[in-house]
């Protein structure tokens, strides 16, 4: 909003309404809903940010760039399209009591579990993206579509890294998109 853009939070679903008085954040989800907007606003959105529910799938169709957060499971990764950024979840092991590395969830079968029950049937537990990586994914996305974001060799190296970690043909065979660099920064730990 800070940057001239008009926000909406959409979803059917929503526990409570946003508490701001800003008039270019719209809570859309609690008033005006509609079936069409839904559509509309997928289908025209400068980008949108969503986790993996549903309503994803409509800028998706419309070739709209998208920030995912809180992107779970990792080896289903969204790899099509070069506009999209990505943050994934973290994968914490109670047993080991450390963070797992991506080669780990994409070399098992914890890269496809789909279901809580699965993870804590493993000792794993999900880790949510933290607001201040949601910030860099959303303000690196502006950067992007602006054509001011200025890639750095290093981020250039880590993102060559952890793409190369996918498994080519399962399910992914093409790599366009991108892992939040600012992320990838402040994980580089999770390559290794």
């Amino acid at each position: 909003a800070s940057k001239d853009y008009f926000v909406f939070r959409t979803g059917v679903a929503v526990k409570d309404a946003l508490d701001t008085d800003n008039p270019r954040i719209i809570d859309y989800a609690m008033k005006g809903r509609t079936d069409f907007l839904d559509i509309y606003l997928g289908a025209k959105c400068h980008f949108f940010i969503c986790d993996t529910a549903g309503m994803c799938q409509i800028p998706q169709i419309f070739r709209r760039p998208t920030a995912w957060i809180n992107y779970i499971p990792l080896k289903l990764a969204p790899t099509w399209y070069s506009k999209d950024l990505f943050l994934p979840k973290k994968l914490w092991s109670t047993e080991d009591q450390r963070l797992f590395t991506f080669s780990e969830i994409l070399n098992s079968d914890i890269g496809r579990f789909h279901m809580s029950k699965q993870y804590a049937q493993r000792g794993i537990e999900v880790v949510d993206n933290t607001p201040e990586e949601i910030y860099s994914l959303v303000l690196e996305m502006d950067q992007r579509l602006a054509g001011t974001w200025q890639a750095t060799e290093e981020d250039e190296e880590l993102q060559a890294r952890f793409w190369s970690l996918f498994p080519t043909l399962d399910p992914n065979q093409v790599f366009r998109s991108r892992i939040g660099a600012e992320f990838l920064l402040q994980n580089r730990e999770m390559l290794n």
